[in-house]
Order: C-alpha cells, then sequence, then structure tokens
C-alpha cells in the first residue's frame, strides 16, 4: 500500500479519534468540541459533503464506463443517504442560519429543532444499529475473511463493487469499538454519540473515495486495452 493511501485510510481515522486529546492538550479547553456547533459535530458534516463529491464523480465514471444499471443505484442509495445523514446534522440549515422551530414541531422533537432524528428512535437509534451492523459485517467481518481466506473479491462477484475493501478496516473497527473504549477510558473530552457518528461519516467518506479509485483504475484499464 502506498504511503499516502495507509494515512489516509488508517492514519486518518486515528488522527481524527486523538485530535480531541490534541486539541483539549494545547488548548485547555474541550468546550469547542461539542454540541451542534462543535467542532466534532461540523467534521462530520464536512466528511459527508466529500462523500456527496465523491459519490457524484463516481457516478459520471460509471456512465462513461458504461457500467450496470446496479452500480449507478448503488451510487445514488449512497449519495441520497449522506445527504439525508449531512441535512439531518445541520438541522436542514437551522444551525447556519439561526430560523426558529414552529411551535408544533418543536413539541415533538426532543431538542426543539427541524430535524427527523430527535422526533423517534425510528429515525435516530434505528439507522445508526443499522449502519454498525453494516459496517460491522460488510466493513469488518466480510473484508478480514476474504484476507485470512486469501479470497480474492473478484469482478464477477455480483457484489464486487458494493463490498467495502480492507481500505476501511481501521474506520470499521473504530465505529464498533469506539463505544467500549470511551468507557473504559471514562473521559469528558470526547461525546461519544458525537464521536461515533462523526466515525460512521468517516467511513462512508473512506468507502466512496475507495470506490471512486476502484472505478478511476477501472476506466484506466478498459482505455489501455
Amino acid at each position: 500500500m502506498k504511503t499516502r493511501d495507509l494515512l489516509l485510510y488508517h492514519g486518518l481515522p486515528l488522527l481524527v479519534v486523538l485530535f480531541s486529546f490534541i486539541w483539549f492538550a494545547i488548548v485547555g479547553d474541550y468546550k469547542a468540541l461539542k454540541g451542534e456547533s462543535g467542532i466534532i459535530e461540523n467534521m462530520t458534516v464536512l466528511f459527508l459533503v466529500g462523500a456527496i463529491g465523491f459519490c457524484i464523480s463516481s457516478i459520471i465514471s460509471v456512465n462513461k464506463l458504461g457500467q450496470s444499471g446496479t452500480l449507478r443505484a448503488w451510487l445514488f442509495i449512497l449519495l441520497m443517504g449522506a445527504a439525508y445523514f449531512a441535512l439531518e446534522e445541520i438541522s436542514y440549515g437551522q444551525h447556519m442560519f439561526g430560523w426558529g422551530t414552529a411551535e408544533t414541531w418543536a413539541e415533538l422533537n426532543n431538542q426543539g429543532e427541524t430535524n427527523l432524528h430527535n422526533v423517534h428512535a425510528l429515525f435516530d437509534q434505528l439507522p445508526r444499529l443499522l449502519l454498525t451492523l453494516g459496517i460491522l459485517v460488510g466493513g469488518v467481518i466480510m473484508p478480514l475473511y476474504r484476507y485470512f481466506r486469501k479470497i480474492k473479491l473478484e469482478e464477477s462477484n455480483r457484489l464486487y463493487w458494493q463490498w467495502p475493501t480492507l481500505d476501511c478496516i481501521t474506520v470499521g473497527l473504530l465505529v464498533i469499538f469506539i463505544r467500549p473504549i470511551l468507557t473504559v477510558i471514562d473521559t469528558k473530552i470526547i461525546n461519544t454519540g458525537e464521536m461515533k457518528e462523526n466515525l460512521i461519516a468517516l467511513f462512508i467518506l473512506l468507502y466512496c473515495v475507495s470506490l471512486h479509485g476502484r472505478i478511476r483504475r477501472k476506466m484506466k484499464q478498459n482505455q489501455a486495452v
């Protein structure tokens, strides 16, 4: 693996977790890290915006390649999922522009915001659980299984493009273990829920970057023929 890829796929996730401690060591205050307008929440949105950009670029490349509609559909689902996640994080612009919340909606939303994830667990805990399970199975277990069994992921595999590769293993492991890790450390510097969301967003970004790279390599191979 190239040094650039090593730093991106494995160094960046570790840096994201350590960032809060580095910030606290330098600044001596962790308040700016937390909350709806905190650095971690804003970082989450930036990761998702980056994922959206790579999805759009991948869709354009796939159209040029003439790949199957299944891959285009998958990229569109990724794009919509990242967009929904990002819009929910910024309450559809409320945190940026500071508008108020309608009284009726404020009664439904436990934080008085214009979003869905604070209305019911169906829009919050359930998506987070499903994403965590998806990352556990697709981003951790299956890549490790293929690696240790020396199974090469072939393009003939029906889910070749959808399966995450070992590129996402470090961030995937952090998503799964960040809660027990922070339970043991018991630090006030990091909000566990915010950090887990941040790592999930980073997983989505790195997955989109990895998939984009695979698609671009396929384009180069086709051009070389």
